[in-house]
């Protein structure tokens, strides 16, 4: 696959989308303010994640991107922040302040080539080619720099048989919840379903009632000596699990722990980490760890409502030994541990993590802000329809992230194909991955 190289990739148009109706849904100086949940992804890089189709037969390309742009348009008007711009506002005692400026400055829309690359080099390979991420926009950039940046990038790339889109979105914006419903109704506005939007989103950030905004603080980045040794962009891999092999996995972890309130994901993801800690040969007392994001909304007291579209996420670390992930039981053992860690996460933890960052700001530089090597970092969410993302040539054959900050040891999860499925793709070293496709314990409940 040696032609698969960055050149293969041609852009033949740059457009700027606006949202239409903007100066009667916006005001030009409306501004939103950001919070410590926002704040923390200022110096992480842009959010990409691209949708994979074959060509229909006998569709028109050029009238296509030409829909696709309307569309695009169309659903700006919705999600009107994501044609704005970042505010950053230096203060006399050299803090900063940053704030979303929704001037409707316009997102940025670019139609490509790709004729020698076919579908199926991007979807059969075990490895993914390293191609993939010149189908996204944004590389190298990271959230700060939204102020002379689109806060939303799109590539539309034709490949030989099929369509690859690519969308990179500012993480300052929002997390994921953000971004799947805007690609959700951007897709039904494409295929011409019912326009309506059931509820208003919500964009105003949750402050509780003591802060003050906007909020100040130092924008100094410190390098993360953590992060010696841990390769950007690594080999990566897509491992797929089917419903039924999921289940299979839910009842063991519950058996095991003598519970019933592991979930689906808690089971799936100890899966890996039992698998990854097999591959380091690691003595049985290093601790191995796995970085799991949760949601507020639903914990804080009263919840945030489900179309709030701020960043809602915080990420804790689970830690246990090696040799107690993979003592028999250690399945029941690795997931109990995530749950628990989860169930911690209440109403009275997450304001004081609030409180604890507005006295000492922190900042996610990479996706791999660990305590040690011995990590994997979730990333993404199988909540999330991403199958269903059809703007009118059918549903996607694959999903797949962009290269911004990948590391070794990030896992991003998605939703299956098939329904109740998971994709989960992985980033390590070649030879680990090697070695967990060798693994029979862990492919067992793997489909590929």
């Amino acid at each position: 696959m040696s032609h698969l190289d960055m050149s293969s990739v041609q852009v033949l148009s740059n457009t700027i989308i606006h949202a239409p109706n903007h100066n009667t849904n916006c005001s030009n100086d409306h501004t939103i303010d950001l919070n410590p949940l926002d704040l923390q992804f200022i110096s992480f890089g842009y959010n990409q994640q691209g949708f994979l189709y074959r060509h229909p037969i006998n569709l028109d390309i050029s009238n296509q991107i030409q829909h696709l742009k309307d569309s695009f348009s169309s659903t700006l008007d919705v999600f009107y922040i994501l044609a704005g711009r970042l505010k950053i506002t230096q203060h006399e005692d050299n803090t900063f302040s940053c704030a979303i400026n929704c001037n409707n400055e316009g997102a940025l829309f670019v139609h490509a080539a790709a004729k020698d690359i076919s579908v199926d080099d991007i979807l059969k390979p075990t490895h993914l080619p390293p191609i993939h991420h010149s189908l996204f926009l944004m590389n190298g950039v990271k959230n700060y720099e939204g102020t002379s940046n689109p806060l939303l990038a799109v590539q539309v790339t034709e490949l030989d048989d099929g369509i690859f889109l690519g969308i990179s979105t500012n993480h300052v914006t929002g997390d994921g919840n953000l971004f799947s419903n805007f690609y959700n109704l951007w897709a039904k506005i494409s295929r011409g379903c019912c326009l309506e939007v059931s509820k208003t989103p919500i964009f105003e950030r949750w402050f509780p009632k003591s802060v003050e905004c906007p909020i100040r603080f130092p924008l100094t980045i410190e390098p993360q000596s953590n992060l010696k040794g841990k390769k950007l962009n690594p080999p990566e891999r897509i491992f797929h699990f089917t419903k039924e092999n999921i289940a299979k996995l839910k009842l063991r972890a519950n058996l095991e722990a003598g519970t019933k309130k592991i979930s689906s994901l808690q089971a799936v993801l100890t899966h890996i980490w039992r698998s990854f800690t097999r591959s380091q040969k690691l003595d049985n007392q290093t601790d191995v760890s796995f970085s799991v994001d949760v949601s507020v909304r639903p914990r804080l007291n009263p919840p945030l409502q489900e179309n709030y579209f701020g960043n809602a996420i915080i990420e804790f670390l689970a830690t246990l030994k090696a040799g107690e992930l993979l003592d028999d039981g250690g399945l029941g053992k690795g997931a109990l541990k995530i749950n628990e860690m989860i169930a911690l996460h209440t109403d009275e933890k997450i304001r004081s993590h609030y409180e604890k960052w507005l006295i000492k700001p922190s900042f996610y530089v990479t996706p791999n802000d660990m305590s040690h090597n011995n990590c994997l970092v979730i990333a993404y969410s199988p909540r999330f329809d991403v199958y269903g993302n059809d703007f009118g040539w059918g549903k996607p054959v694959g999903v797949r992230s962009g290269g911004a900050d990948k590391r070794e040891g990030k896992v991003n999860v998605f939703a299956g194909l098939e329904e109740g499925s998971m994709e989960i793709e992985v980033c390590l070293p070649y030879e680990t991955l090697e070695a967990m496709g060798n693994d029979l314990e862990f492919m067992d409940v793997v489909s590929n």
